[in-house]
Formats: structure tokens, sequence, C-alpha cells
């Protein structure tokens, strides 16, 4: 009995989760309406995120096992090694020791594990943080960082499913530069140190699509317009998700 009552203190009356899970594609107002007048649930954040590290460790897994895939992933690592080589900042003997440590299938696939597992947990949390913050400053909402934790972690599902395309679209296409997004437009002649290259590959559908639905649920929660929210949310991804890293893997 206390079990029972245990999980009904953590799951309010309302909508399931599966019912949550199908709206965030098909009605994301009404799903956030709904969110914004309820208490915080937990499952909301805390299953799409357990999903989401699973789906991150099957394609780590299906990418780096993969002798093809594994030595495309690892190409940007060689050229680097092969230009401090070239300036005299690296010996042959220490980038051939460091390429036939980087070989090593076990090991590329567990620090690929271990770098799945954090980003999707970065993502999750700070992600969380900054559109609560944003929300705060911008429109002056009163939802708690728990509650956007809900909204946020909703939409991971959304990028779930991008994974589960993009680890199609991989295996389809033969590159694992591809996605659902800008990068199919340049598979053939993508040069990871032009700008334009970069910014169109991160134009990702699934990525974009997730922002609009989190600009919604932001919305909702603040009382304010959906545009509002979906104006904040795709410019904190087009800064945060998009120029800055482009930015700082230029400059690396």
């Amino acid at each position: 009995m206390e079990n029972d009552s245990s999980l009904q203190s953590l799951e309010p009356p309302g909508t399931s989760f599966f019912e949550r899970m199908v709206n965030v594609f098909t009605s994301p107002g009404e799903l956030y309406t709904e969110v914004a007048q309820s208490p915080v649930r937990t499952s909301s954040w805390f299953i799409p995120y357990i999903i989401a590290i699973i789906i991150a460790l099957i394609s780590t897994y299906a990418i780096l096992s993969n002798q093809a895939f594994r030595n495309q992933a690892l190409e940007p690592q060689y050229q680097a090694m092969q230009e401090r080589v070239a300036k005299g900042e690296m010996t042959e003997d220490q980038m051939n020791a460091a390429t036939e440590m980087m070989e090593s299938s076990s090991l590329v696939v567990i620090s690929g594990v271990v770098m799945s597992i954090v980003f999707v947990s970065v993502s999750l949390f700070l992600g969380s943080l900054l559109f609560w913050l944003a929300g705060k400053i911008f429109m002056k909402s009163t939802a708690g960082y728990s509650k956007i934790l809900e909204v946020y972690g909703l939409t991971m599902l959304i990028g779930v499913a991008g994974s589960i395309i993009t680890l199609l679209l991989i295996f389809f296409t033969g590159s694992v530069l591809a996605s659902p997004g800008g990068s199919l437009l340049i598979l053939d002649s993508f040069d990871r140190k032009n700008l334009s290259h970069l910014f169109l590959a991160a134009m990702n559908i699934m990525s974009i699509w997730q922002m609009v639905v989190v600009g919604i649920g932001i919305a909702k929660c603040a009382g304010k317009p959906a545009t509002t929210g979906i104006t904040i949310s795709l410019s904190l991804w087009l800064v945060f998700w998009v120029l800055i890293p482009i930015l700082i893997g230029s400059a690396a």
C-alpha cells in the first residue's frame, strides 16, 4: 500500500505518459497547456532521459563497431595529428602510438559510450537550466526549474526520433555525416574547415522541430504567446547549439 501511494505521488492524475509522448509530436500546444497547469511529473523527463541514453548507446555502438564508420569518425583527429607533426609539435612515433590507441575498437567504443551518456545528461540538465533562466529573464516566468526540466524532457522524444532517423541515414548513405537536414546536400563535398558547410550541417530538421516545441512549452509555462517562446528557444539553440560549437570546432 505504501508503494502504491508513493507511485501516486510521483504520477499525479492527468494524461498518461503515453498520451504525453504522443501529444509532444501531434499537439504540443494542448500538451503544454496541461503540463503548465499540473504538478510536476518526474516521469515526464526521467523516462525520455533513459530512452535517449539507450538510443545514444545503440547508435554509438552501431557506428563505432563498424570499421568504415569508425575511420570516418576519427578522420578529423588523424588530420589534426598530421598537422601537428608537420608543424613539429608532435613526432612521428607519438602520432603512430596515438593512432594505434585510437584504432583499438574496444577503447573507441567505450569512450563513445561514456561521451554519449555525458552528452545526453548535459543536454537535458544544462539545457533545461538555460531555458529556465531565459524564461525568467525574457518572459518573467514563475515556473520552477523542475517544470522546465519536464518541458524539455518531453521534447527529448523528438530528439530520440531524430537520432533513429540519423542512424538509418548513416547506414543508408554510408556516411557518418548524414543527418535529416542540410548535411545531406554536402555529403560528397563536406569540408570541416568551411564555416558555411559546418553551419549547413547543423541545420537539422529534427533539432529545429524540438526547439520549436520547447518554445511552445516555455511560453505556456510563462503564460506568453507561443511565438515569443519559439523565438527565444530558436535563438538560444542557434547560439549555444550551433554557432558556439562551430566556432570552437573551427578554432581547434
